[in-house]
């Protein structure tokens, strides 16, 4: 999500993207990002001007049957989070709340629901909402959030990232500009371990960690929780300047 805004890669499809956008409005190529809100709001008029631009594409929403493997399912979810482009721009296209500020399941599928509809680009936060939206019926699929807290040269970013549990095996689905900072591939056994492979993710990239949030786990469709706030950071965990050990019994302890 946030987390390494000052480095990271654009993929080819990406370029291909920015290349015809440019084309479409030269004067595009010498925006500097983030926007002020009046210039933002003029590029926008100028592209409501004309009706000589292609549509977006729609993304198609995935299906699973009943019977779909989890590493099917895990997978599928994942590829279609990754249809949507991540949002370099610096600017919001949906109005997320974050996860500073706790809200209702049902206000996440709904914004979740405009993010397909929409199909603009996004970043962890959406990602997150998607992965809850696909996972809605996954009855045998446990849901939680994870949030990380990094810092690097004196920046602070946060993260946000969707754990999938089931049938004793944990993986994750989300976006980063890193790949190795959101799908985690399904198989491990224990919270620590997935987070200990995070953890090592953020090294190799220089970031330190800094705390560890820990969310509850998500209801599913016809929960009668669905109207209940989310619990994004039910569990807090310091980990700068703590030994791993430390952290690993916190996890194991909250992984039971």
């Amino acid at each position: 999500g946030g987390v390494l805004d000052r480095v990271g890669v654009v993929t080819m499809a990406e370029e291909e993207s920015m290349r015809q956008l440019i084309a479409a409005f030269p004067d595009l190529a010498n925006l500097k990002f983030p926007l002020e809100e009046e210039e933002l709001a003029s590029i926008i008029d100028k592209i409501k001007e004309r009706d000589d631009l292609p549509r977006p594409p729609r993304q198609e929403v995935p299906h699973f049957g009943s019977n779909a493997p989890p590493q099917a399912r895990h997978k599928g979810i994942q590829a279609f989070i990754e249809s949507f482009q991540y949002n370099y721009t610096g600017e919001n296209f949906f109005n997320v709340k974050g996860v500073r500020q706790n809200q209702s399941l049902f206000r996440v599928i709904e914004v979740a629901k405009r993010v397909i509809k929409d199909s603009l680009p996004i970043k962890c936060v959406e990602a997150v909402y998607l992965g809850i939206y696909l996972s809605q019926s996954m009855r045998d699929v446990e849901r939680l959030p994870i949030i990380f807290n990094s810092e690097i040269d004196g920046h602070k970013y946060g993260h946000i990232i969707l754990l999938l549990r089931y049938a004793g095996r944990i993986g994750a689905v989300g976006l980063s500009r890193r790949s190795d900072l959101m799908y985690k591939s399904w198989g491990f056994e224990t919270l620590a371990e997935v987070i200990l492979d995070y953890k090592r993710s953020y090294e190799k990239w220089s970031h330190k960690l800094n705390k560890i949030k820990i969310g509850t786990p998500i209801p599913h469709e016809g929960s009668n929780r669905v109207s209940q706030v989310v619990n994004w950071a039910h569990t807090i965990i310091n980990v700068r300047g703590q030994p791993w050990e430390e952290t690993e019994k916190e996890l194991h302890k909250r992984g039971r």
